[in-house]
């Protein structure tokens, strides 16, 4: 193979530089250590297990479906949950005169587009049809209604009959992969009326026993509920009722005050703590081991940096580093985390006004990849077994022969205000310490280096989004322009050569909430 030491970027030159043998120098360096011998175990993957939508109905609108293929085929994410199967979206329960009629093709439809794009379900069983609620309270621009039902033994033959129809439509062998998911957030009177806990117990127990009725071998789960609620009352429940349950679901978000913000309209702040979100998971993952059903597996089904849908940190770049941050931490504790939710093109507060407006997404509504995707297609470039590394921000893995590390800092800012003043303002990196990056027992030879960097002005469309004043609407031009500053080119590409004694050293420049990704290949 030829050299790539021309393949170098202008923006990549003072990087370049300064990526060389480390000489000895008065400035402190991060030291990043690894032996490509010392596997420490196979890759955490409960970051790729699953990521969120918005409702069921958006999968049927081709916007939607170009960028669910577009983030699983870069980020390898293998199951997606998304609220809302039962709405008018889909239309699958109606009465006449009383009389129960079931529809399910927009039902299939849906799955159909979600396996269409190399997606499993992670079911939300959810929420109830309007013909069969006892209330019409709703939630949300799209209305789902989150009542009871107004008579149980329908509800449960109506579930009876969405799976077997789910079985009949995509095999009983493909259906017993997906999950089972009862409703969302019910210990919040907005998505449950009242918050009642019997209540949900209740619809808990009835659904699940009429998938269970179906097929023993489907797999099913709660609480889903907001804020790590209610986990050692609902095992108790199931243990005392002979209910199954195969995993525990539960949501947890990074800012302070408050699980809900149905249209937007509030403000929320960060919380300045290392242990936000982690304190949340070793918390739930204490009660399974002391409740009678210890081992569970554990799924966080939503968590970001903030549940409001209008949060301007979710377009931010300290959401990549935020991002790693809380999978390193829990990484023993769940076996699912769930990033809530892959694109802008979301409704809960109503369409999406403007190309970066605080929505949840990885992806804006122009599918534009914002700063906190690239924090999961750096960790979709891992191998698949990890090295012992004792640095606390960073993957360091193998595959063969070849070595691929992540590499972060996650700094949390000094932040006097709210967090919608605060990043809707451009925040600058500081310089800090290089990275020391030492790797030993490679096999001597050739090896492409490429180094990747997400962060201020680096894979950022938002900051450039701010410097054009924050415009209601893009330019084509504009769109094309931020496509371009995300295309996530390396800022190093070049063949270094490893001798005899099997070692890399280079130093890596470093600023406050940048991610790496660093890839070697051995060139054959």
């Amino acid at each position: 193979m030829k050299s790539l030491a021309g393949k170098l970027t202008v923006v990549s030159m003072a990087a370049i530089l300064s990526l060389t043998s480390v000489q000895a120098s008065g400035q402190d360096a991060r030291t990043i250590a690894a032996d490509m011998n010392a596997i420490a175990g196979p890759m955490s993957t409960a970051w790729q297990d699953c990521v969120g939508s918005g409702h069921a109905g958006l999968l049927l609108r081709k916007e939607n479906q170009d960028q669910m293929r577009l983030v699983q085929d870069e980020t390898g994410f293998k199951y997606i949950r998304f609220h809302g199967i039962f709405t008018t979206y889909t239309d699958a329960y109606r009465e006449i005169d009383g009389r129960p009629f079931y529809n399910f093709d927009r039902v299939n439809h849906v799955y159909r587009e979600v396996l269409k794009a190399g997606f499993k379900p992670m079911i939300e069983v959810s929420f109830m049809p309007n013909d069969l609620a006892s209330t019409d309270q709703t939630i949300f621009y799209w209305k789902g209604n989150v009542s009871p039902p107004k008579d149980w033994g329908k509800w449960s033959d109506f579930i009876a009959a969405f799976v077997q129809n789910l079985e009949a439509n995509f095999g009983r062998e493909e259906v017993e992969s997906w999950r089972f998911e009862v409703w969302n957030e019910p210990n919040l009177d907005g998505f449950w009326v009242n918050a009642d806990k019997q209540a949900y117990f209740r619809l808990y127990e009835t659904t699940v026993k009429a998938i269970r009725g179906v097929n023993p071998a489907l797999k099913v789960g709660g609480p889903a509920t907001a804020g790590v609620a209610w986990v050692p009352e609902f095992i108790a429940y199931a243990e005392a009722n002979n209910v199954p349950v195969d995993f525990i679901a539960t949501h947890t978000y990074g800012v302070a005050g408050g699980f809900l913000d149905e249209k937007g309209q509030g403000d929320n702040k960060l919380v300045p703590d290392r242990d936000a979100v982690i304190g949340d998971i070793r918390k739930v993952r204490g009660e399974i081991e002391a409740s009678s059903k210890p081992g569970l597996p554990l799924y966080i089904t939503e968590w970001s940096t903030s549940y409001n849908p209008r949060d301007p940190i979710h377009d931010a770049y300290l959401s990549a580093p935020f991002i790693l941050n809380k999978l390193k931490g829990t990484e023993k504790d769940a076996q699912s985390m769930s990033y809530w939710v892959y694109s802008d093109l979301f409704e809960e507060p109503g369409p999406p006004p403007t190309a970066f407006h605080g929505g949840f997404g990885l992806v804006n509504r122009e599918g534009i990849r914002k700063s906190a995707f690239f924090a999961y297609k750096y960790l979709n470039a891992l191998g698949s077994q990890e090295l012992r590394n004792s640095d606390q921000e960073s993957w360091l893995t193998r595959e063969g022969g070849n070595f691929a590390g992540v590499i972060w800092n996650y700094t949390i800012p000094d932040q006097k205000e709210s967090n919608r003043p605060f990043f809707t303002k451009i925040h600058p990196a500081a310089k800090l310490a290089p990275v020391d990056l030492n790797l030993s027992s490679l096999v001597p030879g050739s090896y492409r280096l490429r180094v990747y960097r997400t962060g201020y002005k680096a894979n950022d469309p938002y900051t450039r989004y701010m410097e054009w004043g924050r415009p209601d609407a893009l330019t084509p031009a504009q769109i094309a322009t931020l496509q371009d500053l995300t295309k996530d080119a390396p800022e190093i590409d070049r063949t270094v050569k490893v001798g005899a004694n099997g070692k890399l050293r280079r130093s890596i420049p470093l600023r406050t909430n940048d991610v790496l990704l660093v890839k070697l290949e051995k060139i054959m």
